[in-house]
C-alpha cells in the first residue's frame, strides 16, 4: 500500500448540499465510490454538509465498520441559522481533526467555497499544514450568465466568490481542458497550479450489446429545466414516422419546473413520454444498460456525467453539438453530435433503430474507450496527484510566510 498523502482530507459540499440531498438525487452511491478510495490514502475523512441529523444516518448506509471508524461527519446537526452554522464551521471541523497535522481541504464544487477558504485560513492558523483544491465540475460563472444574463446581479455575485476561491486555493480543478483554461484567463492563475480531472465512471458492471437491450426504449436523465431542452427530444419523438413512433418511447428520469409543460407538448404532439423520478445511481445505470439510445440536447453543459455512464455501460448516445456535450463525443465513432433540431434527431434515432449492427459498433466503441479514459481506477491517480500537489504548494506557501514575519 502506497504511504498516505495526508493525515486527513476534508471535502467541503456545494452550498446547501447534503448528503441526504446526494440520496435523493441518486448521486450518493456513486460519489462515495471515489471517496471510499480516496480515504484507504488518508488516516481520516471529514465531511462537511449542509444538512442535518439525517446526514448521520445516510452516513452509516454507505459505510462499512472499517471505513466509519476513518469518517467523521460535520453538519447542521441543531439546525441553527446557516450564518452561524457557517461561522462555526472551522472549529467544528477542526475537533474532528483531533491530531492531524497535515490536511487536504477540497471544494465539491465551487459553489459556496468561500467556506473551504475560510476553513483552509484558519486551520493554518492552528499551525496546520493544510493544502486547499478549489474543484469544480463545471464553470459556475458561465452557467449563472447563461441563465441570468452576464451584467446581472447574480453573474457578479458568482465572479466574486469565484475568483476569491480560485485565488485562494493552492490547486484549481476543472473537468475539462476548457474550463481550466477559462478559470486561468479569467483569474490569473499560475498553469502549474492547475489539473484536469474529469468526471469518472463506475466500471464494476459489464456492458450490453445492442442486440440484448430493448429495442423501444430511449433515455434522458437529467433536471428538468430549459436549459436541457427536453423538449428537442419530445418533438424529435413525434417527427418519427408513424410505424417508428408506434414502436418506441421516450423515458425521462428527472424533476424540474419544465415537467408540467413537457407534458402537455407530448400530448399535443402525440409522443410517446414517460417520466420517471430520480432513482439511486445503480437503478440508473441498469435503465441505461437497458436502453436502446441515450439523447441529450442541452445548450451547455459541464462534463455531463450521465452521457459518460451511459457511454460506459454500452448504450447508443446521440446529444447535440454544443458546449460540454460536443466534447464527450466522437461523431461517428463513440456516438453522434448533431444539429440542436428535432428533425436531426428524428433522423438520427430513425436510421439507428433500423441497424442494430451500427448500434453495436457505436455502442462497443463508445463503452471500451470511456472506460479507458473515465473508469474511476483511470481517474483516482489523478485526483491523489492533486492532493499531493495542493498540501506541497500550500505547505511551501506557509513556510514562505513563516520566514517573512521572523524577518519582520
Amino acid at each position: 500500500m502506497p504511504p498516505n498523502v495526508a493525515d486527513a482530507f476534508v471535502l467541503v459540499f456545494t452550498f446547501g448540499m447534503s448528503l441526504k440531498g446526494w440520496k435523493q438525487a441518486g448521486l450518493l452511491g456513486r460519489e462515495w465510490a471515489m471517496y471510499r478510495e480516496v480515504l484507504k490514502r488518508y488516516g481520516s475523512l471529514v465531511l462537511v454538509t449542509y444538512g442535518d441529523a439525517e446526514d448521520l444516518n445516510t452516513l452509516r448506509e454507505v459505510c462499512t465498520p472499517e471505513e466509519a471508524a476513518k469518517v467523521h461527519l460535520v453538519c447542521n446537526e441543531r439546525q441553527i441559522n446557516i450564518m452561524e452554522y457557517m461561522a462555526r464551521l472551522p472549529e467544528l471541523v477542526n475537533e474532528k481533526l483531533r491530531d492531524a497535522r497535515r490536511v487536504v481541504v477540497k471544494t465539491n464544487q465551487m459553489v459556496g467555497g468561500e467556506a473551504a477558504v475560510r476553513l483552509t485560513e484558519w486551520l493554518r492558523l492552528q499551525g496546520k499544514d493544510v493544502g486547499l483544491v478549489a474543484r469544480g465540475g463545471y464553470l459556475w460563472t458561465r452557467f449563472v450568465t447563461h441563465e441570468h444574463g452576464p451584467h446581472s446581479e447574480a453573474a457578479d455575485d458568482a465572479g466574486l466568490r469565484e475568483r476569491l476561491l480560485c485565488q485562494a486555493a493552492d490547486v484549481v480543478v476543472g473537468t475539462t481542458s476548457e474550463m481550466v483554461s477559462d478559470l486561468s484567463w479569467r483569474y490569473g492563475l499560475n498553469p502549474a497550479r492547475t489539473r484536469v480531472v474529469p468526471n469518472y465512471v463506475l466500471t464494476d458492471f459489464d456492458p450490453v450489446p445492442a442486440s440484448d437491450r430493448d429495442p423501444g426504449l430511449i433515455l434522458f436523465a437529467g433536471q428538468l429545466i430549459a436549459r436541457k431542452r427536453v423538449d428537442l427530444l419530445v418533438r424529435a419523438i413525434a417527427d418519427l414516422p408513424e410505424d417508428k413512433r408506434e414502436k418506441v418511447k421516450l423515458v425521462v428520469v428527472g424533476e424540474g419546473p419544465e415537467k408540467r409543460t413537457l407534458e402537455q407538448l407530448a400530448m399535443s404532439l402525440g409522443a410517446p413520454l414517460e417520466f420517471l423520478p430520480r432513482m439511486p445511481h445503480h437503478e440508473l445505470l441498469s435503465l441505461m444498460s437497458r436502453c436502446t439510445i441515450y439523447a441529450q440536447a442541452s445548450d451547455l453543459e459541464g462534463q455531463p456525467k450521465t452521457v459518460l455512464e451511459a457511454m460506459a455501460s454500452g448504450a447508443v448516445v446521440i446529444v447535440a453539438h454544443t458546449p460540454g456535450l460536443g466534447d464527450v463525443v466522437e461523431h461517428g465513432a463513440t456516438g453522434l453530435r448533431l444539429p440542436s433540431d428535432p428533425e436531426a434527431f428524428a433522423t438520427a434515432i430513425g436510421e439507428l433503430l433500423n441497424d442494430v449492427d451500427w448500434r453495436e459498433m457505436l455502442g462497443t466503441a463508445a463503452s471500451r474507450v470511456t472506460r479507458a479514459r473515465f473508469g474511476i481506477q483511470a481517474i483516482l491517480p489523478r485526483e491523489l496527484e492533486v492532493h499531493a500537489l495542493a498540501l506541497a504548494v500550500g505547505t511551501e506557501h506557509i513556510g514562505v510566510l513563516s520566514a517573512k514575519r521572523r524577518a519582520g
